[in-house]
């Protein structure tokens, strides 16, 4: 019991340090892409139109953020499975109809892991 803990933390312990290094990563990586897309845009246009394009793209990426953050999706509730036993095995059903039926409930009472 206590050897399933200790993985369970390591496993989200591992999961989290990636998390935060790829998060790390791509905020390193939007700051050269912010410092090359200023610098590019200074040099063909103006440093006012780079900034101004540059404010504008970051603007809409956190209103998009921020509009799928606060929609409302639905609740995805999986469907009742039918209770096997419930399942009348009856005498006119063929053999391999019953063989499944059998099969099916065996499954369902086994001890899963």
């Amino acid at each position: 019991m206590l050897s399933k803990v200790k993985h369970s933390a390591t496993r989200a312990a591992r999961k989290a340090g990636m998390v935060s290094a790829g998060a790390l990563c791509v905020l390193v990586g939007a700051g050269f892409l912010t410092g090359a897309a200023w610098i590019f845009l200074a040099t063909a246009y103006d440093t006012l139109i780079a900034a101004s394009v540059i404010g504008a793209a970051y603007a809409g990426i956190g209103l998009l953020l921020v509009g799928l953050a606060g929609s409302d999706e639905p609740e995805h509730r999986p469907a009742p499975e039918p209770d096997p036993k419930a399942a009348p095995a009856s005498a006119d059903a063929p053999p391999l109809l019953q063989a499944f039926l059998f099969g099916l409930q065996a499954g369902a009472s086994s001890d899963r892991r």
